[in-house]
């Protein structure tokens, strides 16, 4: 059995923990960026750091507010380029730089909007099975796609890994407009 996760003395409490990242943050990979028109007549932006076609690619859905900025996306897209895997980086709506033309926001629940994003995914990359991660929100809207696809979701994905996945919305949002969040 593994221990009890302990913080470093020097990095007490759960809001140093959430900041320290953002002070170490990597600098950013070259990233191309495609524009999608969506079905309802908006579009997303998706960054992509490109490799060999055979190359595994990872999808990777942002928090709430994320973007390919993020210093986890940045991160992650420095792991994928020296293993030598492919990355996209699907912006949910409004979280690109440039506001949507629809008044349609993402949401977590809006496991519509993941499938067709790894269905167009999976066409691009040939038909093979993509690697599937979110981030927060990201790992929740997935989470929630994944459970309602249940097994049939292996026909578009290896796997399924959330990172930091709020669990009970309400609790969440309860515990975000108190405290130190408000600053």
């Amino acid at each position: 059995m593994n221990p009890a996760y302990l913080a470093p003395a020097w990095l007490p409490g759960g809001h140093a923990q959430t900041l320290w990242p953002l002070l170490i943050k990597p600098r950013p990979t070259k990233l191309r960026r495609e524009r999608w028109a969506t079905p309802d007549g908006d579009f997303i932006d998706v960054d992509h750091l490109d490799g060999p076609p055979d190359a595994p690619l990872l999808v990777l859905f942002h928090g709430l507010e994320g973007s390919a900025q993020s210093h986890y996306a940045r991160s992650t897209a420095q792991a994928c380029k020296k293993a030598g895997w492919r990355l996209a980086l699907p912006h949910f709506r409004g979280c690109s730089g440039e506001m949507n033309r629809r008044p349609r926001a993402y949401h977590s629940g809006d496991s519509a909007e993941i499938d067709w994003i790894l269905r167009r995914l999976q066409t691009a990359n040939g038909g093979r099975r993509l690697h599937a991660a979110g981030v927060s929100l990201g790992g929740n809207a997935l989470l929630k796609w994944a459970g309602e696809r249940g097994a049939s979701a292996a026909e578009q994905v290896t796997g399924v890994v959330a990172l930091c996945a709020p669990l009970d919305l309400t609790a969440c949002g309860h515990h975000l407009a108190h405290g130190f969040n408000r600053v």
